[in-house]
């Protein structure tokens, strides 16, 4: 029964494939990576008063990775978590008013507010419409005022994020910028 809940739980947070295997335990610890690495583990035990945590830094840093790692680890404690791109996040929500029942808009809605853990991978790759940034700044919004777990990463610097969402990712949460090498230019990279 255990087993069949895990698996559910899997399903429903919809990690990609590839990050099927980002785990705590396959993330390659390389210098300049350990501020992440511990402020990720610490969200991902629940080990923290903040309950927020926003990874910053350019591509191929380990923040995907550790993004998933902390989702493995809700799933694995038998708590819901969903894992989104989020501009496929704003598809979805699209692909709902075609739909109706658990598919609805509002239905698909309700879940991105309300799941344990938002996993919002690549936030500020999306098209900013005012309907697009409507509808991140009510989930963003909510989360905040009903203490819901969210981690975020960004490309971008904080500056560059809209002014709400940023204020509130700097107040509730933790920030940490990843200033490491691009991962497959490392020279402390195993091979």
């Amino acid at each position: 029964m255990e087993a069949e809940k895990k698996r559910r739980l899997l399903k429903r947070c919809e990690l990609p494939k590839k990050a099927l295997t980002w785990t705590f335990e396959t993330f390659e610890l390389l210098s300049g990576l350990e501020e992440a690495c511990e402020a990720a583990l610490v969200l991902a035990e629940r080990r923290c008063d903040t309950s927020w945590l926003l990874l910053m830094g350019g591509t191929d840093r380990g923040k995907s990775h550790l993004l998933a790692a902390i989702c493995h680890r809700w799933l694995q404690a038998g708590i819901p978590a969903r894992y989104v791109y989020v501009p496929l996040l704003l598809e979805e929500l699209k692909r709902g008013f075609r739909e109706e029942g658990d598919n609805s808009y509002d239905a698909r809605f309700d879940f991105f507010l309300n799941v344990p853990l938002l996993a919002l991978d690549d936030l500020g790759t999306e098209n900013r419409t005012p309907w697009v940034q409507e509808r991140l700044d009510t989930i963003i919004d909510y989360r905040l005022m009903h203490e819901l777990a969210m981690v975020v990463t960004t490309n971008l610097p904080m500056e560059d994020l809209p002014f709400r969402i940023r204020s509130r990712l700097a107040r509730e949460g933790r920030v940490v910028y990843i200033a490491a090498d691009e991962y497959h230019t490392r020279p402390d990279r195993r091979e």
